[in-house]
């Protein structure tokens, strides 16, 4: 699939350091995500069918913070995991994209630059 990098609303980098999730994270997914994700929109909606790995919803003090679903993928060849929050407004054809590293810089992308994703 390809698509197009663009920017988010920059809220990502707040929830993807919540204890809550950085843990769940670590153990089913193997790493501590940057906190930020990359935006792409692709050129078709992602995958429904593509395994998923489910991130539980959880409480934190009086907040509540939902579950998602982590796609393995790869974009522009390093290893990623697109996410999906249960309660997005995103249409099918974004994806938040998270891995260990910031991605922008790690593959000199900048908003329209178009990158290859496929799912692992």
């Amino acid at each position: 699939m390809l698509g197009k990098v663009t920017s988010g609303v920059g809220q990502a980098g707040y929830y993807l350091c919540r204890d809550g999730y950085r843990c769940q994270f670590l153990n089913r997914l193997g790493f501590i995500p940057f906190p930020g994700t990359l935006n792409v929109l692709l050129d078709e909606p992602f995958p429904a069918s593509a395994p998923a790995i489910l991130i539980q919803g959880f409480s934190e003090k009086e907040e509540r913070f939902g579950a998602c679903r982590c796609y393995r993928i790869r974009i522009n060849g390093l290893d990623a995991v697109a996410i999906r929050p249960e309660k997005s407004s995103h249409p099918p054809e974004l994806i938040e994209v998270i891995a260990p590293l910031n991605l922008r810089r790690a593959l000199n992308l900048k908003d329209g630059d178009t990158v290859e994703v496929s799912t692992s």
